[in-house]
């Protein structure tokens, strides 16, 4: 079972401080504040599966921003593969229980990940301690490949 990514926030403090985030259970930090590096790290990995990241943005100063990978159906993120109507009406529910007017956009993700962080405010792989691409391989290992386009 999912949990909704609200349960997996940074606090203000882990927001502020890149340490403190990094110290949280790689289902916490893949899940929020690190969803890009691990995206872009699947990518990487499976090059040849089909999948492309998209960026949940949401409208307004409110939070709730994510990363995934998806295949137009299929998508993965930290907790791991499910539909992609799925996921998005998971992130939605869990936002709008907390704020009933929050509203997001979804956007394909065309630039490389560097690009990506500069543009949307988020941290580069090289603003997080050493290793940080490294976790993200480690932690992906735990998790089947995707399924052939066949």
């Amino acid at each position: 079972m999912r949990l909704p990514l609200t349960a997996l926030r940074r606090t203000p403090e882990e927001k502020r401080d890149v340490a403190l985030s990094w110290q949280r259970p790689d289902l916490n930090f893949f899940a929020a504040g690190a969803c890009h590096v691990l995206a872009f790290a699947f990518l990487e990995l499976y090059p040849q599966a089909g999948f492309r990241p998209r960026f949940i943005r949401p409208v307004g100063e409110h939070g709730g921003a994510h990363i995934y990978v998806t295949d137009g159906l299929l998508a993965f993120d930290a907790q791991g593969y499910v539909p992609e109507a799925e996921l998005l009406a998971l992130h939605r529910a869990a936002y709008q229980a907390a704020i009933p007017s929050w509203q997001a956009a979804v956007r394909p993700v065309t630039v490389p990940l560097a690009g990506f962080c500069a543009a949307n405010n988020h941290r580069a792989p090289w603003d997080f301690p050493p290793g940080v691409w490294a976790r993200a391989r480690a932690y992906l290992a735990q998790f089947p490949e995707p399924p052939s386009r066949a």
